[in-house]
């Protein structure tokens, strides 16, 4: 059952369900074009040169027949850069995101993880209402790949900055450097201060011959580190980007008081959650007789981060659009320039912010999903339930026994099945839930928590250097 059960068949059918549901719907292309975004069209050949008073040449019979047989130079012509143009808004269609760079890579990461939250909340009302003892929780694996389609997109687009030979991949390695400092600078700091619980792990409680040789302490701190160090390498230009939008966003929202607030809040959200585990702000306040239980208080910082997922994520349309809007700001930045501009470099200009949609998307929803999935492992490998939010919630700490099934032990299958639940239980033996509890506490920590930092760096970028 800890195998061939409720979880894997669940799994199938999802994942049955999802090969299926994806040529006829798409998350991320819905996310796309359900009609709240307008990207805005470039002005064509004819209408600049009738702007800038320049004759327009006549298509018909032969006439069109020549003039598709000139060269692309010959089609290039030149209008004055203060030229009064007006962009010609429509609303984004299916059609329009296919030639989208990167866009099924951004569809394919969208629709996964909606998939992986399908699953995980399966999983996750089995174990509530069944609570299954020792049992593999196999909605980690399909939340685990998720994490690595978030990172290999990160990668993806911080190459796409290297390739350009400009200065961005240097900006990135030295954030990257100063994230692996500061990374280790925070593991140093006493548990009464941050309580990851990283430092009061017994790594030697079970006499592994692999933890006492190979996996010390000092080691796992360094491995963090290092984690930290390719986490802000990855991070610097989805929190600039972030920042960028962000901005932007204000702008476009001024007079609606309720959406500043929404877009004020959901950027420093991530500050209330490094907050949240420093224990004199956090917990040595919150905890108490009348206000909440250790265990409330755990669990609550998890729906925290959750619900800040959520908001950012209900929030992608007000960025993205903000983001489609800077073709007005690069137009206006050219009208306030002297001289001429060719016709082929002014059209680039604005059909580029529409063309690079898919990757803005990207920078926008990779980090999300780093960050929700590196909560719901926490919630999940670190042995917290949902019934903590109850005050009378106990806390059961899973038995070390293993059950053997009621079967005939000459089955070759049920041999099979238990060989690897007692692979299994020797790697849980190793890898506890106070480690497990340790480690994703400062992975959702340090990814909220620098995304944060990225982001105020960009934001002081974009305010005060770039203006």
């Amino acid at each position: 059952m800890a195998i061939f059960g409720f979880q894997l068949c669940f799994t199938l059918i999802m994942a049955c369900f999802l090969q299926k549901l994806m040529p006829l719907f798409s998350f991320g292309r819905w996310l796309l074009c359900n009609g709240t975004l307008v990207r805005y069209k470039h002005p064509h050949d004819d209408e600049l040169k009738k702007l800038a008073k320049k004759p327009v040449e006549k298509v018909n019979g032969k006439g069109r027949h020549r003039r598709n047989q000139q060269p692309t130079e010959e089609k290039t012509f030149k209008v004055p850069r203060n030229i009064e143009i007006s962009l010609e808004a429509e609303k984004i269609n299916p059609v329009d995101v296919v030639v989208l760079r990167s866009y099924p890579d951004y569809e394919w990461l969208v629709d996964y993880s909606v998939f992986v939250m399908f699953v995980y909340v399966g999983t996750e009302v089995y174990y509530e209402l069944w609570g299954p003892e020792r049992e593999f929780n196999i909605s980690m694996i399909w939340v685990g790949l998720s994490v690595w389609f978030a990172v290999k997109n990160m990668i993806s687009i911080l190459w796409l900055y290297a390739s350009s030979k400009g200065g961005e991949i240097s900006m990135s390695i030295t954030f990257g450097m100063i994230s692996f400092l500061c990374g280790l600078c925070v593991l140093m700091i006493k548990e009464d201060i941050l309580e990851f619980g990283i430092t009061s792990i017994n790594m030697t409680q079970h006499n592994s011959t692999m933890v006492n040789q190979q996996f010390s302490l000092s080691g796992l701190k360094l491995l963090l580190a290092g984690f930290g160090a390719l986490h802000g390498l990855l991070i610097a230009f989805p929190a600039i980007r972030m920042s960028q939008m962000y901005l932007h966003s204000l702008k476009y929202a001024k007079g609606n008081n309720l959406l500043n607030l929404t877009l004020h809040f959901n950027f420093f959200a991530p500050l209330v959650i490094m907050f949240l585990w420093v224990k004199p702000l956090a917990r040595d306040i919150m905890v108490g007789p009348s206000l909440l239980t250790n265990e409330q208080f755990e669990i609550f910082r998890i729906i925290f981060i959750l619900l800040a997922c959520v908001l950012r994520l209900c929030l992608t349309r007000v960025h993205l659009q903000a983001y489609l809007n800077l073709a007005f700001d690069k137009l206006n930045k050219i009208k306030k320039e002297s001289g001429l501009i060719t016709n082929i470099e002014l059209q680039r200009t604005i059909a580029h912010v529409f063309y690079y949609l898919g990757i803005v998307a990207m920078q926008y929803l990779s980090p999300l999903v780093l960050l929700l999935c590196s909560t719901l492992c926490l919630k999940s490998l670190g042995g917290f339930s949902w019934k903590q939010v109850s005050t009378n919630y106990v806390q059961n700490i899973p038995s070390s026994n293993v059950t053997s099934a009621n079967v005939s032990q000459d089955s070759t299958f049920v041999e099979m099945v238990s060989s690897f639940n007692s692979g299994l239980h020797d790697i849980t033996d190793v890898f506890t839930i106070e480690l497990l509890r340790g480690v994703c506490s400062f992975i959702a920590w340090w990814v909220s928590t620098n995304w944060f930092i990225a982001s105020c760096l960009g934001l002081l970028y974009h305010s005060y250097l770039v203006g």
